[in-house]
Parts: structure tokens; sequence; C-alpha cells
């Protein structure tokens, strides 16, 4: 059965178009049949995250009714299958978005929606059109309240929460701590990605940092969240593997 996830912040700026195509990549990578959606038709860069040039159909038409959802599907070399926005035309009618997914769901383990910022109508839409919702913050009191708000919105159209990752954490006293995190969101903390160049590196390259660097912390991480959401454990990794992934990002090439 296929899994419907609209991924949601509250706030911009925090890594969620971030976190969604590593995740979406790093389960594919696990054997698993995702599709990406962009649904922030407000700000859409989904593509660029993929390395995917301008789109001659995109999720745009789909909802306006111009093409059919199968017309707009990219398959990444990674293997994951992403639907792009346009970046050039700012509305859609979002309403569409639950019914154009009906007839694509069923080969599909995975289908991600990359929600736009905020609480706004497209926010609405993406979770309305799923089935669960996953919650990405920093670790900063503005965001995590933002966040909050969207969650309080994904429980009021009867969603379920699948828990938080917190993304771009520097470990720095100034940071809200994971545990009072989890009090203030009141779910459970199921990623925590640290902050590192090599992040902000794969982006500027325009390739997930799962692919880029597999072994970096970040991408361990972002493994690890992707263990958690088919139900499982994530694997026990050994003092070998913990020093390759701690030279890895000492590693600056």
């Amino acid at each position: 059965m296929t899994r419907v996830i609209s991924v949601v912040s509250g706030k911009g700026g925090v890594g969620k178009t971030t976190v969604t195509s590593n995740l979406g990549t790093a389960l594919s990578r696990q054997g698993e049949d995702v599709l990406i959606i962009d649904g922030n038709f407000s700000g859409a860069n989904l593509a660029q995250h993929f390395g995917l040039g301008f789109s001659e159909v995109t999720f745009n038409d789909v909802l306006n009714g111009d093409a059919y959802i199968t017309q707009a599907v990219s398959k990444h070399p990674e293997g994951v299958s992403i639907i792009p926005a346009s970046v050039l035309e700012f509305s859609s009618n979002a309403e569409q978005l639950k019914h154009s997914l009906v007839e694509f769901l069923g080969d599909k383990d995975f289908v991600f929606i990359d929600a736009a910022a905020g609480i706004g109508e497209e926010v609405e839409a993406a979770i309305e059109a799923s089935d669960e919702v996953l919650l990405v913050s920093e670790p900063e009191l503005p965001a995590l309240t933002n966040c909050l708000g969207a969650k309080k919105l994904a429980e009021e159209l009867d969603r379920e929460v699948l828990g938080l990752v917190v993304n771009g954490v520097k470990d720095e006293k100034s940071e809200v701590s994971l545990e009072d995190a989890e009090d203030l969101m009141e779910t459970d903390i199921i990623g925590k990605v640290p902050d590192h160049k090599h992040v902000r590196e794969s982006i500027a390259l325009r390739k997930p940092v799962v692919a880029h660097k597999p072994q970096s912390k970040a991408s361990l991480a972002i493994k690890d969240v992707a263990h958690r959401m088919k139900g499982n454990e994530p694997p026990e990794r050994g003092l070998t593997v913990r020093l390759k992934s701690n030279l890895h990002d000492l590693n600056p090439f």
C-alpha cells in the first residue's frame, strides 16, 4: 500500500526540501519505489536539488488540467521519481492535488509531497492529499513555534503525525535542546541531522548529500530516518564506521 506523506515545516529556510530530497533518495537506495512531488507552488525548488532543468510539463500543468500526472514525472539516476513544480508559475489549483494522485499511487511505496512553508492554503492542500505528515524544523524557537502551528493544522485535518526531524543541528548552547523541542512539539524526534558543509556543498552541486557523501554524519542521520519511516530500527554502526564518518566529515574534498 502506498504511503502518502506531506513534509511540512511551518517556516521557510529550515531545510525541508533538503530533508525531503535526501530522505526520498535514501529510501530509494534501500529498495523502495519513491515519488517526490513539489507541492510548493509559490517557491518551487525541488528540481534544483536534483539537478533537473526546466521541465516542459510540471505539476502545475497537472493541477490545472492541462496534463496527466504521468507526463510530469522525471526519473532521477538515483532511482527516485520526481514531479517538479514550475518556478515561473506561482499559482495552481491546489484543491486538485489529492484527485490527481489517485490514478498514480498503485505502484509506489512512498509518495512525498514537499509542501510550501507556513500554514496557508498550499500547505493545507498538501496535508489533505496525504495520509501522514512529517515535520521538519531547525532547533530554534521561532522555527519550532511555527512548526507547532503546522502540526496543529495536521491534527485538525486528522492526519497522523510521524514525528519531527530536527535539521541543521550545530550543537550550540543557543539551540533549543532536543528534549525541550520534543516537549514543545509533543511528538517524537525521529531524526537529528547535523549542519555540515557537505550538505551545503551537495545543494550547490544539485545532488543529494546521501549520494554525494554517503558516509557523512548528515547522510547517516537521514538514512536512520529512512529506516524509522519503514518501522525498523537503524542498523548498529561499529567503531570503524563511526571513525570513517568522522574522518569523512573532516575531509574538505
